[in-house]
């Protein structure tokens, strides 16, 4: 994480974006009147806020700590139907082949 004053920011905006998002990372502005700003790339917004959602509710949080932990100790199971039972999913929705993944991850493919 950066930090830089809004006057510094200004000076050379265009370099300092091009910078956090190569490095991918966050950057704290201070301003006058403790008036400070956090700027970052919309990928990053995104993924925290995707992260916020998948872990908003604690049965959600429970299931992917184990779905992480599992992925850890290298067991994953490949599923025809991804529909878990007595779950409703909209007929536009993103199916979901669960395979190992290096990175903790769930590769998704449309169906």
């Amino acid at each position: 994480m950066k930090t830089a004053t809004v006057t510094q920011f200004r000076a050379n905006m265009k370099e300092q974006l091009k910078k956090l998002e190569d490095d991918k990372d966050i950057l704290i502005l201070s301003g006058p009147k403790n008036r400070n700003f956090v700027v970052l790339t919309l990928e990053q917004y995104n993924a925290m806020e995707e992260t916020n959602y998948l872990l908003s509710t604690p049965a959600n949080t429970t299931r992917l700590m184990e779905a992480i932990a599992q992925d850890q100790r290298g067991e994953y199971v490949e599923m025809d139907n991804p529909k878990p039972a007595g779950v409703r999913v909209p007929k536009k929705k993103v199916g979901v082949v669960a395979k190992k993944s290096g990175e903790g991850r769930v590769n998704r493919k449309k169906k």
